[in-house]
């Protein structure tokens, strides 16, 4: 009954829009149709038939042999590391003796003769080290290494192309760095405190618990000191050890929580939280250092009753003052011998305060004066007297609480967690060996290699859709996983949280585990796998139960404790395109899109605001085209390379510049699509912008060819990864600003598949952009509804609830920062579509960040499959078959709109705390997470999101120069096209509606023109009016002349005519003497009726046939405003 109802309201309030209609005002099928046409006219269809004529080769996995493989590779760049490591190190042995008190280097902290260097991501030079010091370490007391040394790193670099920086820190806190670049902080930087150093002098996990005096004399400059001090301390430990920290003045206290009786690990929220108990602390009353003392051995008490007896157990104490409470040393025999005596004591006494007695006892308490050996051994430790904090350092005293001459010397490299590195901004491993000189500790000798370089074949690893591959250490820390940050990414921070259980959920895979620590071996589980849909934080996850098989093995390797695991689907096969034969067009159907390094064939033009060519489309290569992804990555192309790539397609070399075989022919298969889009696509769908393939094997193509960024990688895109998501539809992606000057547009994308599998695999993606002004004039085309928008707006969603089409991104001449969710905008169709179960949140743990991260699906119930109607909220919404969007006919003026949620759209959803309400905007809740432990407190209770897709370091090179001059690549006509629906017609106009302060142009109704000048439906020129078009400029030329030359072609004109008039008379007389003729001069119009044309509106538009319109060059019409006499 509502229904019936709703419906006469719409043919009431809109008969002359609906009356050939039925009461479903929009049809899906109709938008559908379109799609399909759009992905046609980009060549969808035509590059899949090539495809589907394309053999293949299926072959068995060998998932073992694989994973052997893998580790091998890994394992023989860290052998690799180990050689110039150990090489650097006997360098620095056999010339230690030789370190002279002076130096000529180049100091790192002084600007130097330096060049980009696209391998270490800044300027170096490889000619020199250079060295730098922390200002309150002495040059009296510094020790410069030989040129020895720099010949040593150099051969290094020559030998070993993965290594990044080579140094050298000394227990001196000299730093030497190669190759020679600028650091900052110089004056601060001391690497003794650095994670490299510390993991080359523990093979023992550490428990430290630091006493801190804060009585009434540690006021000011002193508690300030002791504060640094603390956090330098924590800088020394290694993600093995863990710490504690206790304050006494008259009572001990400690912080609140499970840091009140737990030594914890460094992570970053710990050290925060650790370090800001102890910045809110103030000095105050007297010294009791025995209850300071019993608080601290109750944390290694607890520590110690969880089995770890290997663990070194310290006590660093620290005070001004004289004690005045108990014995200390009855409490350290009473305490420690319940620890078999295995705690070591520390003491640091400071300030001129100290008597002799004080310090007698601090010596006393280092070498545990009262304890008996009968309940173990007693080690001594040092005890420190600083006279004055404001001139010596306790950072400096207080880091280096271990004893240099007492620390092993390693054959094998310690190696750091990842971590991000300063330069090139992705996360790096540290290996470092240890320098000894007359048997005792002095320094390390180190290399960077980026983690992404370490594990390059898993990085690009190919072996299907539902393949991966992680790496874990033998404490269960996870290195690499699909669901950990890419290493890659620049804007990624540091994590904490990588237990390989977060990210490994399946109910038997702790069997796995166990055994990846011991041995090689494989076994079948159900797991789940997480599948990115796009953007984590806009499109989120999708789950699939899959019968994987998991391969593993060790990485072995001098200094590795590393496992790698291989995952499978069962069953599998690896299929790979047979090879195709040579075409004669190989020669040259070849244009590297690096037009610094080859020559383009002409004609050169502008597309918009880059550098193009009209002749080809242009090719580049990801990792992934390559054998060996690491001969592409991070290596400087030159135009010999790519030289090599073009003769080695076209035959006329035979040596392979490492392409792989499926990159070969990925590039012929696709060269076919090139005439396509120069013929074809380009007259029938001039309103395309861009136009391109992608394949799954590292081959881009792209037309007009232009250049891309040189770390450009398509399988990193949000776009890409929502087409492979959803692998069977036109999959449309909600509007953006194109950074390439097209203003706002849409991209509509399709996978092409190998249909020869049963799971249809994906070969590449194809895909187009187009105004999101011509996709507008779209609808109210082939939905007259949609144009009548007094009473209506038509709304285009996406199946994550994004608008694709939304009246706001056509009226506003903002650009679009971000994508907008329709929870922003309409509250009413939100609420509607989650009250009925149609739109509902997806959660999963964003791991790192401690957060359950929600997402929306909208999805259509199987009683629905041709969409709803809600007469009350006075919308329907339709599904667009073979696509991922939805489409809405909202009634206007209904109800007063009410968003859900006050955030703008442009806030991060990892921001937004989800609010109380059913219908929120993109957000989180906070998840229960034990800091103290480093783990959730149920990991049961959903599944880890994928990360963010990551951020290159790479910058697009500028091109203004180059395209300054330079025609348009396709003729637009704009000033011809006198209404919006022809303007939109062609991506390279737009249709003029307001000045850039926003006045309208309301006498004309707006006027077409180039999109650069007028952006957004905005003009942004000095002069805002309508250009003229071919034959209008001609007669504005001609005006001048008429006034002069008028009145002289009167007269001759009127002597023609009578002349003619006079000769035709003559012929009539005379024919008429002859014979008789009853026909008449009757003038007949022969051409188009006009008066009595009829052009039906309301009828769809032919978007593949265009009409005829005059066409204008380039140059011409970017010189209309000369012609019009206005420049």
């Amino acid at each position: 009954m509502n229904t019936r109802i709703y419906c006469l309201i719409f043919l009431f309030v809109n008969l002359d829009t609906v009356q050939h209609a039925e009461c479903q005002k929009i049809n899906g099928a109709t938008l559908a149709t379109e799609l399909n046409r759009v992905a046609n006219a980009v060549g969808r269809s035509f590059i899949q038939n090539i495809y589907d004529k394309l053999k293949y080769t299926h072959t068995a996995r060998n998932g073992g042999d694989h994973s052997r493989e893998i580790a091998r590779k890994i394992s023989q760049r860290m052998e690799n590391m180990k050689t110039s490591l150990t090489y650097l190190k006997q360098t620095m042995e056999n010339t230690f003796g030789q370190m002279a008190p002076s130096n000529t280097y180049q100091d790192c902290c002084v600007d130097g003769n330096y060049e980009n260097n696209l391998h270490f991501r800044t300027k170096v030079s490889l000619e020199e080290f250079c060295y730098s010091k922390p200002n309150y370490v002495r040059e009296e007391n510094l020790r410069y290494p030989t040129m020895n040394v720099l010949d040593t790193m150099k051969t290094n670099h020559e030998n070993n192309k993965n290594l990044q920086f080579q140094y050298i820190a000394l227990n001196s806190g000299l730093f030497i760095n190669y190759p020679a670049t600028k650091l900052t902080d110089c004056d601060t930087y001391d690497p003794r405190f650095r994670p490299f150093f510390v993991a080359s002098t523990t093979t023992t996990p550490r428990d430290i618990v630091v006493v801190i005096d804060i009585s009434a004399s540690m006021r000011g400059y002193k508690l300030t000191a002791a504060r640094h001090a603390f956090s330098t301390v924590i800088k020394t430990l290694s993600a093995k050890d863990k710490i504690a920290i206790v304050v006494f003045n008259d009572e001990a206290d400690s912080p609140s929580g499970c840091y009140s009786d737990m030594l914890v690990p460094v992570t970053n929220t710990t050290q925060e939280y650790l370090e800001g108990f102890l910045n809110a602390k103030g000095a105050s009353g007297g010294s009791d250092y025995a209850k300071g003392l019993r608080k601290a051995f109750s944390y290694l008490k607890t520590n110690s009753s969880k089995g770890t007896m290997s663990r070194e157990q310290i006590i660093l104490f620290l005070t001004d003052g004289e004690n005045l409470g108990d014995n200390p040393l009855e409490i350290i025999r009473d305490e420690n011998q319940q620890l078999q005596n295995r705690v070591v004591i520390n003491t640091y006494g400071i300030g001129a305060g100290l008597s002799s007695e004080d310090k007698e006892l601090l010596k006393n308490m280092t070498e545990q004066k009262l304890n008996s050996i009968s309940y173990g051994h007693v080690r001594s430790g040092k005890s420190v007297i600083i006279a004055d904090v404001q001139t010596t350092s306790l950072s400096e005293v207080l880091g280096t609480y271990y004893n240099y001459s007492s620390l092993p010397i390693s054959q094998s490299p310690a190696y750091t967690q990842p971590y991000k590195d300063l330069f090139s901004r992705e996360f790096v491993m540290t290996g470092c060996l240890p320098i000894e000189h007359r048997g005792a500790f002095v320094g390390v000798v180190c290399a960077d290699i980026l983690l992404s370089e370490l594990v390059s074949e898993i990085m690009y690893l190919q072996e299907g859709e539902f393949s991966y591959a992680f790496v874990i250490d033998g404490e269960e820390r996870t290195l690499i996983h699909p669901l950990l940050p890419d290493p890659r990414d620049v804007t990624a921070e540091e994590y904490d949280v990588n237990n390989i259980y977060n990210f490994e959920t399946s109910g038997d895979v702790h069997e796995v585990i166990n055994s990846m620590k011991k041995k090689t071996g494989q076994r079948m589980l159900l797991t789940t796998v997480i599948e990115s849909r796009g953007d984590r934080l806009y499109d989120g996850d999708s789950q699939r139960q899959l019968d994987a098989v998991y391969y593993w093995t060790p990485i072995v390797a001098s200094g590795s404790n590393l496992s790698l695991c291989l995952v499978l689907k069962k069953n599998s096969n690896i299929t790979t395109l047979n090879d195709l034969p040579r075409s004669p067009t190989d020669t040259r159907g070849f244009v590297y899109h690096r037009w610094d390094l080859t020559r383009w064939p002409p004609p050169y033009c502008r597309h918009f605001n880059r550098y193009a060519t009209k002749a080809r489309t242009t090719v580049k290569f990801t990792p992934d085209a390559f054998t060996d992804p690491l001969e592409y990555k991070g290596v400087e192309e030159t135009e010999q390379r790519v030289q090599q790539y073009a003769k080695y397609l076209a035959g006329t070399i035979t040596t392979n510049p490492g392409l792989k075989t499926s990159a070969i022919n990925s590039i012929r298969a696709t060269h076919p699509i090139e005439d396509f889009w120069k013929t074809n696509s380009s007259r029938d769908a001039p309103y395309l912008v861009w136009r391109y393939i992608m394949t799954e094997d590292g081959v881009n193509r792209i037309y007009p060819g232009i250049r891309l960024t040189n770390d450009y990688d398509h399988k990193l895109r949000p776009w890409y990864r929502r087409t492979v998501s959803q692998k069977l539809l036109n999959v449309v992606s909600a509007p953006y600003e194109d950074s390439w000057g097209s203003g706002k547009v849409i991209s509509i994308t399709r996978a092409i598949l190998n249909r020869e599998t049963n799971h249809a695999k994906i070969e590449a993606v194809i895909g187009t952009d187009f105004s999101i002004f011509y996709f507008n004039q779209l609808l109210k085309d082939i939905y007259p509804v949609c144009a009548n928008t007094t009473y209506y707006s038509c709304i285009v969603i996406d199946n994550s609830g994004f608008l694709v089409m939304h009246p706001y991104y056509i009226e506003t001449t903002s650009p679009i920062k971000e994508s907008i969710h329709i929870t922003y905008m309409e509250g009413k169709i939100s609420r509607s579509l989650i009250a009925a179960g149609l739109m509902f949140r997806e959660p999963c743990r964003d791991t790192e960040k401690k957060k359950e991260q929600f997402t929306y699906r909208v999805r259509l119930p199987q009683s629905h499959p041709n969409g709803i109607v809600d007469s009350i909220e006075g919308y329907e919404m339709r599904p667009v078959s073979g696509s991922n969007v939805f489409l809405v006919l909202k009634q206007r003026g209904l109800k007063e709109e009410s968003p859900c949620c006050s955030e703008l759209s442009s806030e991060p959803p990892s921001r937004v705390q989800c609010g109380a309400g059913q219908c929120t905007c993109l957000c989180f809740k906070s998840l229960d997470f034990n800091d103290c432990e480093n783990k959730y407190t149920n990991l049961d209770e959903n599944v880890p999101c994928n990360p963010k897709l990551p951020i290159l370091g790479s910058v697009s090179p500028p091109e203004e120069d180059r395209t300054r001059y330079l025609d348009t690549c396709f003729p637009t006509s704009c000033p011809c096209r006198k209404t919006e629906r022809q303007c939109f017609r062609t991506s390279g106009c737009s249709w003029c509606t307001s000045t850039k302060e926003g006045k309208l142009f309301d006498l004309i109704g707006g006027f077409c023109d180039l999109k650069e000048s007028c952006p957004n439906q905005m003009c942004v020129e000095k002069d805002c009016s309508s250009k003229c078009c071919n034959a209008e400029c001609d007669s504005k030329e001609s005006n001048s002349l008429v006034e002069i030359v008028a009145p002289t072609v009167s007269v001759v004109v009127i002597i023609i005519v009578v002349i003619v008039v006079a000769i035709i008379v003559f012929f009539v007389i005379r024919k008429g003497r002859s014979q008789t003729d009853d026909t008449y001069f009757d003038p007949v119009h022969t051409g188009s009726d006009f008066s009595s044309s009829q052009f039906d509106y309301n009828a769809a538009t032919d978007y593949v046939t265009i009409p005829e319109l005059p066409e204008l060059s380039a140059r011409a019409e970017e010189n209309l405003k000369i012609k019009d006499g206005k420049e």
